[in-house]
């Protein structure tokens, strides 16, 4: 994958100045005092900005390879193509033109491609939102443009490290958390890699895909008419007699949760355009819950 990606690295990220020299009059003597401006830290949306985004979707391969405050990292879309893949998946119901079924329907569908993973080298503290639950603008606009933002090998930062609380969703019942009316209507759920339970890889995993995919699927298994104008429903539970080899990956995005031991991941979504569920590969383990905050 690296050797596939286009570098991207901001080049004076850090900036030095001279050693300078004051002195300081003693009466007898004087003491030569040598002083360093240490390296400015970036902003998270000073890096990921909207000109990095544009960079990565450029890209042939869909990747980039960079460092974030000399921490090295692999950034890639997760689905590419997720427009066509929905309209050749569901051809049935939508024919030819997904863009005119959603008008139709009254879903809109604006992802060309689905989902970003930005994975780090070695583990990073970020601050994602404010003390005030408002997530940075820079992550509302890229979820606005790519859907799922998924960050590997992060975690929130200690103030605010336990913030939220924990859930467990059923199996392959997909459903929003928040509304419209809501003005906290991102989803930011979390592995903390300090957490005596949740540094270990989980056994459950999340599943997001476009609000479209729910009603597309709920379709095709006879719960809703191919003609219906009532527009998204609030839950759906779908896919459980489909081979989901066929689904994950291609239609739905599937964070796992399996990084190593010790390990943060960080995943935020939008409640008004995405859908999630979880997937229990092996009803057997049920794993623990995963943390979840809200974020305006």
């Amino acid at each position: 994958m690296i050797d596939a990606c286009e570098g991207y690295r901001n080049i004076g990220r850090y900036l030095y100045s001279t050693c300078r020299l004051f002195y300081i009059s003693t009466g007898l003597k004087y003491l030569a005092i040598q002083t360093l401006v240490l390296p400015m830290q970036q902003s998270f949306c000073t890096h990921f900005s909207s000109a990095w985004l544009t960079t990565l979707i450029r890209n042939q391969n869909l990747c980039l390879r960079g460092d974030y405050n000399g921490i090295e990292y692999n950034a890639r879309i997760v689905i590419p193509d997720y427009r066509s893949r929905i309209e050749q998946h569901y051809r049935d119901i939508v024919g030819t033109n997904l863009a005119t079924f959603c008008q139709q329907a009254g879903i809109p569908m604006g992802f060309q491609h689905f989902g970003l993973e930005i994975a780090f080298s070695r583990p990073v503290e970020l601050v994602l939102h404010n003390h005030e639950m408002e997530l940075l603008d820079c992550l509302r606009s890229m979820i606005q443009v790519i859907g799922p933002v998924i960050i590997k090998n992060g975690y929130h930062q200690s103030a605010l490290r336990s913030v939220g609380h924990r859930n467990k969703f059923p199996h392959l019942n997909f459903h929003v958390d928040r509304t419209a009316n809501q003005v906290d209507h991102f989803s930011m759920y979390s592995r903390d890699p300090f957490d005596p339970e949740q540094k270990y890889p989980r056994t459950v995993s999340t599943l997001m895909c476009a609000n479209i995919v729910g009603h597309l699927q709920s379709i095709r298994e006879g719960v809703t008419d191919k003609f219906s104008r009532s527009g998204l429903k609030g839950t759906y539970t779908i896919f459980k007699g489909e081979n989901m080899e066929d689904v994950l990956g291609n239609i739905v995005l599937q964070q796992a949760w399996t990084e190593p031991e010790g390990t943060g991941e960080i995943a935020i979504q939008d409640n008004l355009t995405c859908l999630h569920a979880s997937y229990y590969d092996n009803p057997a383990y049920e794993g623990y819950k995963i943390g979840v905050r809200y974020v305006a």
